[in-house]
């Protein structure tokens, strides 16, 4: 794939924490996939280790801090290197993108009531990456993603939106689309025929209100937000996908307190 020529973005769902869960293992590998996302135009990325709740989350953000710090002195040790030689450490110069750290919070009822909740939020923002249940949703699903923000003020962010068909009815779906909610799209969508032609129907109907590459290594699950830029470039849709991207900026930006 080729960098896209004048497009930059930011990314709001990356699992480019090493060891943390099925995304990078090793800071190496962090930094080759941070790598990758500048390559491709993304200027700031989001951490989104996958947070169950069966761990406790004290102890998911004691793991998340401990993988944080391996990965920083890695980042670290390329500066120093680039100090030693005389070069100007620059974004440019690192070919690294910004970062925060947040969680893709598996959506479980108890979660609903936990006042500890708003520590997975995207750094010092209010917005929650949710994933929804693989399994049957019903009413009760539903009102308890309304309670989220209603009882804490966090903003939901319903991850990969196009993943839950064939386990949630079509009508939940589409309800949950309705709420107060942002709804996050998977670029990778636009690698297939059949999944880009959905992809392309929601953004058109204006469903989606975030792109985002759900990146877990250079090589199985890469970033690939440049296969949605050219796709909607193609398909006429540029303002369509500005709007995306610029929503995408807002979210990061009020995550980095900015």
């Amino acid at each position: 794939m080729k960098p896209t020529d004048c497009i930059t973005f930011y990314d709001l769902h990356s699992h480019f924490l090493p060891g943390m869960d099925d995304g990078c293992k090793t800071p190496e590998e962090s930094i080759a996939l941070l790598t990758e996302h500048y390559r491709q135009g993304c200027r700031g990325v989001v951490s989104t280790s996958h947070y169950y709740a069966q761990e406790s989350i004290d102890r998911f953000l004691k793991r998340r801090e401990q993988a944080a710090a391996r990965l920083l002195k890695t980042m670290n040790g390329r500066i120093q290197a680039m100090r030693r030689e005389g070069q100007r450490v620059t974004p440019d110069a690192l070919q690294l993108p910004a970062i925060t750290f947040g969680a893709e919070v598996a959506y479980r009822e108890a979660l609903v009531h936990d006042p500890e909740l708003e520590k997975l939020c995207f750094g010092k923002s209010r917005y929650l990456l949710l994933e929804m249940p693989f399994e049957p949703w019903s009413d009760r699903t539903l009102r308890g993603v309304e309670e989220i923000e209603n009882m804490w003020g966090i903003k939901p962010i319903i991850a990969h939106i196009e993943r839950y068909r064939g386990f949630a009815d079509d009508a939940y779906i589409e309800a949950l689309m309705d709420m107060d909610v942002v709804v996050q799209l998977n670029a990778g969508n636009f690698a297939r025929r059949k999944t880009a032609r959905n992809a392309v129907k929601l953004i058109k109907n204006g469903r989606i209100q975030a792109l985002a590459t759900d990146s877990h290594n250079t090589e199985r699950r890469p970033p690939n937000m440049i296969w949605a830029i050219e796709a909607l470039q193609k398909k006429g849709m540029a303002d369509a996908l500005s709007d995306i991207l610029d929503n995408n900026r807002q979210i990061f930006m009020a995550a980095k307190g900015q």
